[in-house]
């Protein structure tokens, strides 16, 4: 698809039939298409590394489309300085991690004293029902055994997209993995997205 095409597109779908494309359809993103069935490996090994359902697991972004679908880019085009967007939807799994964090740093003091910022961010990211995994910063050695659970996720949440970043078969920056709890908070967050995205090219 060309920057052309995909404006296109863009400009005269719906918010809702945009999901498709954008999220929901399990079609080869770009930074796989030299090499297809790689793309299915990738689902493969990240899945059963933090044991979900290969569906559950989308790329988006430019290295979805080859263009960037952030505001005000201007669908730029993928490079080898851009990131690989990875989704996980999978309600277990996000609420291992939320309950993980609640039982390390419970939201009201004395939990709270000495947290950094990294806490008051990812209450926002849980109002709109998704977490940055690796954005969570517990010191085992401050917080002991409470912390533990939420350090053994990232831990295998680190080491499964380390260990099938081999897989893309164009060049990237990094990948990163964002964890929504179900598709419709996904929905939410890419239709917002969307939105925002159709406005920019219009103006």
């Amino acid at each position: 698809m060309t920057s052309e095409e995909l404006r296109e597109l863009i400009l005269s779908t719906t918010d809702a039939d945009l999901l498709g494309p954008c999220l929901r359809e399990n079609a080869t993103p770009y930074v796989f298409e030299p090499n297809p069935t790689a793309w299915g490996t990738f689902c493969n090994d990240v899945s059963r590394d933090i044991d979900v359902a290969p569906g559950d697991i989308r790329i988006v972004g430019s290295a979805r489309f080859g263009y960037s679908l952030k505001p005000g880019n201007n669908l730029k085009a993928y490079s080898d300085g851009s990131d690989i967007d990875v989704v996980v939807v999978n309600p277990d799994l996000f609420d291992i991690l939320w309950h993980g964090l609640l039982k390390a740093i419970y939201p009201r003091p004395p939990f709270v004293r000495n947290v950094g910022g990294w806490l008051r961010e990812r209450q926002k990211e849980v109002y709109t029902g998704w977490l940055s995994p690796l954005s969570v910063r517990l010191d085992q050695r401050i917080y002991g055994e409470r912390a533990r659970e939420v350090v053994e996720f990232n831990a295998r949440w680190f080491n499964a997209f380390k260990k099938a970043s081999q897989y893309p078969a164009r060049r990237y920056e990094d990948i990163s993995g964002r964890l929504y709890r179900t598709w419709q908070h996904a929905e939410l967050y890419h239709l917002n997205s969307i939105r925002s995205l159709r406005k920019a090219l219009m103006e």
